[in-house]
């Protein structure tokens, strides 16, 4: 079990090691002819999440044989072409592109967004919005359009029409039919980041000017701004009500109420008593919460209890009765002591990522980007486009050229039924893509043959998923697909099982023990087939560290 065990930390952990790289001063072993290094081996056993699992933890040798054992199998799947099948290309074109995507739009925290997160955390905003909406395939006559339609709403709201009138008239937000526009309180990290930084600049009742997101053009208005009271965790006793029991249950909650007066004992309470048995079973805990994240009578009560173990009255809702009991608060005064909350929550919003935009930028400037548009207008005419040559580069980059040619290539696979627009301007879009996926292209050629931290974490996606593939052949479908093997193991084994239980009560522990039969003739099948050569000095002067 604690080989098993360690194997499917190889899966998990191996993030950070590198494999099969050849550097014959420092072997740690060799698969064949293939040179794997120790630095690989010991980037594995210094993984955090290994060290985590000290009863589990294996010798170094133990740790070796699993870790050659891993090896064997990533050798055996490109034996057996899985690398070529479609179910493993499509897995390893997703996990190639994780794993490029932090290395174009890395996480970038700057203590400037520190503090604006900071200083906006401290209030709610209450603000209702009118969109102007743009589609995806928007051209840039459709942002135009957009944006002058989104300013002549500004100019009617800034004369002093009715918000309420236009935005039923003009917004394309969905929900304006029962909301007039307003979406309630929100606070720093609820919204898109550009309508945050608008509408937290904005002055109460002032319009913004029109306003860029994702979905299109906004208008924004300011209507209240009230203080953030922080966060509490609290348990809850909820006893549910119905017409028929309310006086009964009223009765029950009140009663529980002056035990918790006399006694501490809330969470034995909460867990005998309580309708929510998801809670209950932890003793009646609910998750942080603040403002406007829950029913609005608990965030009320919630937010008076002061001190820690304070019990409020019975709340009613329409759900039925409720206790609460503070556990923790905290507000956002202090920076210092919500500086890696907040730095958590920034690393995880657009504000810390580097856009498309500004990724495509920084490639143009990093590796001279020349282009020639003008040679574009070849295109604009079907009859240019048949008798023209198509020689002249549109764009280098890196002094690599893209030509007409190559333009025309990528023009002639986009789908006809993308023509619905004019054709200048489908023509210009087109190009944008080729020339911004070209680009990128070249850019990701770059970094994988020049950051080794890349290549190494895309092999490892590699080696995983075809070692998950490979596996699911050789041990888990045979497992599972032969009812007759499996019974033919099943009473092979009989003396390990109860006698008294049946087969199909215990099938799932007998198909676990196939499969542990399975693997083990497999890897025994694999250490004879290949040859493996451990460097004894240097697993030496690894085993001494």
């Amino acid at each position: 079990m604690r080989r098993v065990l360690f194997y499917l930390l190889i899966f998990t952990c191996c993030q950070s090691a590198s494999f099969g790289q050849s550097n014959p001063k420092d072997t740690l072993f060799t698969i064949n002819d293939t040179v794997y290094s120790s630095e690989a081996f010991l980037n594995f056993c210094k993984n955090e999440q290994l060290a985590d699992t000290n009863i589990y933890r294996l010798t170094t040798k133990e740790k070796l044989d699993q870790f050659i054992l891993f090896h064997l199998k990533v050798k055996a799947a490109e034996k057996n072409n899985i690398n070529k099948r479609e179910e493993v290309l499509r897995d390893l074109q997703i996990y190639s592109d994780i794993a490029f995507h932090s290395f174009l739009y890395p996480t970038t925290i700057t203590e400037e967004q520190i503090i604006e997160a900071h200083e906006r955390i401290q209030h709610y905003i209450k603000v209702r919005h009118i969109l102007v909406k743009i589609h995806g395939h928007a051209s840039p006559k459709d942002t135009l359009a957009a944006y002058t339609e989104a300013k002549k709403i500004q100019k009617y709201l800034v004369k002093g029409k009715s918000f309420g009138k236009i935005a039923q008239k003009h917004s394309d937000d969905q929900s304006v039919k029962r909301n007039n526009g307003e979406i309630g309180y929100f606070t720093a990290f609820d919204m898109d980041y550009s309508f945050e930084s608008a509408a937290y600049k904005l002055n109460l009742h002032e319009y913004s000017n029109p306003i860029r997101t994702q979905f299109g053009y906004h208008i924004i208005q300011v209507m209240d701004k009230i203080p953030n009271p922080g966060s509490v965790k609290i348990r809850h006793i909820l006893l549910e009500y119905n017409k028929r029991n309310h006086l009964q249950i009223k009765q029950q909650i009140d009663s529980i109420h002056a035990i918790l007066k006399k006694e501490n004992q809330f969470e034995k309470l909460a867990e005998k008593h309580s309708s929510d048995k998801r809670s209950a079973n932890l003793g009646g805990v609910l998750p942080w919460f603040g403002l406007f994240e829950t029913h609005p009578e608990i965030e009320r009560a919630a937010f008076k209890l002061k001190e820690k173990n304070e019990i409020s009255n019975p709340v009613k809702t329409e759900f039925g009765y409720h206790i609460l009991q503070l556990i923790d608060r905290k507000d956002y005064s202090s920076l210092e002591e919500c500086r890696e909350e907040i730095s958590r929550l920034i690393s995880q919003d657009s504000r810390s990522k580097t856009s498309s935009g500004e990724l495509l930028s920084k490639i143009k400037k990093e590796y001279q980007f020349k282009e020639n548009r003008e040679l574009l207008s070849n295109f604009y005419s079907i009859l240019d486009y048949a008798y023209a040559d198509l020689w002249q580069p549109l764009f280098t980059i890196g002094g690599i050229e893209y030509s007409q040619e190559d333009f025309a290539a990528y023009l002639s696979q986009q789908a006809s039924k993308d023509i619905y627009e004019n054709f200048i301007e489908y023509i210009n879009r087109v190009y944008d893509n080729f020339s911004n996926n070209s680009i990128l292209a070249f850019y990701k050629k770059q970094l994988l043959e020049n950051n080794s931290a890349l290549k190494n974490r895309i092999q490892n996606y590699k080696n995983k998923i075809l070692v998950k593939n490979i596996t699911k052949q050789k041990v888990w479908l045979p497992a599972t697909n032969s009812q007759f093997n499996l019974l033919k193991y099943y009473h092979e084994n009989r003396s390990k099982y109860d006698k008294n239980v049946d087969f199909e009560s215990i099938k799932f522990k007998v198909v676990a023990d196939y499969k542990a039969y399975l693997n083990a003739i497999w890897e025994e099948k694999l250490r004879s087939e290949y040859k493996i050569k451990i460097s004894q000095s240097t697993f030496n002067k690894i085993a001494e560290k």
